[in-house]
């Protein structure tokens, strides 16, 4: 089963709709800090879905040779402002700035990636309002196909603060047994050939290569190479192997915004 995205996506778009008839003007700001085509293409994506459900969206970009004191003070005003309903600084930040300092200057009511240690410290003691939207999508994916997630073994590759850390505590509460990938772990491949779910989110061309026979692949996970799109699985080897596979453009990624703005009318309801 190849998960189309994009067309799930669309769906997505229509509830996401009805959801935004509760709501006069809504506002997303986004930070993009330095000169990044790549960073700035997503934040693009993120714009074209918003002008689908009526949202003003507007994208500061900054120069990356600001001082740390005067990049908090300029997103604080911007962010604190009652005309702003959610914002994103876009990752990964320019190596000198202190990348969970920039986050936290986001309020919580705001947060819509649920990044501030406010909203993630919610998440993993399971008192949350928001979830991480990687955790929206796989779970958004376990039920449209009703997958069973208890008592499986699930593979994540990499433990960062946007893809493995937020996954890792969401199998666990799904009572999943949970193995994590480093770059330093010797026998990958044979992890990979017992796990029942795997889902990456590296950022490096084909790592996965092989897999158990019916395991489900979720793949976040992005590399350009001669500007083609490759996701972290091996899309082409492995789909007539997985019972679920999402390909690279096109399978997560869509879902991954709906999920954002998911976020943003559940706090724009708790704003009002």
């Amino acid at each position: 089963m190849i998960l189309d995205g994009k067309k799930i996506a669309e769906e997505l778009l229509e509830e996401l709709k009805k959801e935004r008839e509760k709501f006069d003007r809504l506002r997303l700001v986004a930070f993009l800090i330095g000169e990044d085509k790549e960073k700035e293409s997503f934040l693009r994506i993120k714009q074209k879905y918003a002008e689908k459900l009526n949202v003003e969206f507007k994208i500061y970009k900054v120069d990356e040779n600001i001082s740390r004191k005067k990049l908090r003070k300029y997103i604080n005003q911007i962010v604190k402002s009652d005309l702003v309903n959610g914002a994103i600084i876009q990752l990964p930040l320019p190596d000198k700035f202190k990348t969970q300092y920039f986050l936290n200057s986001i309020p919580p009511e705001k947060d819509v990636d649920c990044l501030s240690s406010r909203n993630l410290g919610k998440f993993y003691t399971d008192s949350y309002i928001i979830r991480p939207p990687v955790v929206e999508v796989v779970d958004f994916i376990k039920n449209k196909f009703k997958l069973e997630f208890k008592n499986k073994i699930v593979c994540i590759t990499g433990y960062g603060r946007l893809i493995g850390k937020p996954l890792v505590h969401y199998f666990c509460t799904q009572k999943s047994t949970v193995i994590v990938i480093r770059k330093s772990t010797e026998n990958k491949e044979y992890f990979l050939k017992i796990s029942d779910v795997i889902v990456s989110g590296v950022g490096e061309k084909h790592i996965i290569n092989e897999c158990k026979e019916n395991a489900i692949l979720i793949d976040f996970g992005y590399y350009f190479e001669n500007n083609t799109m490759y996701g972290d699985i091996n899309f082409e080897k492995l789909k007539d192997t997985a019972y679920l596979i999402t390909p690279t453009p096109g399978g997560t990624g869509p879902i991954l915004v709906c999920m954002l703005y998911k976020n943003l009318l559940k706090l724009a309801e708790l704003q009002k």
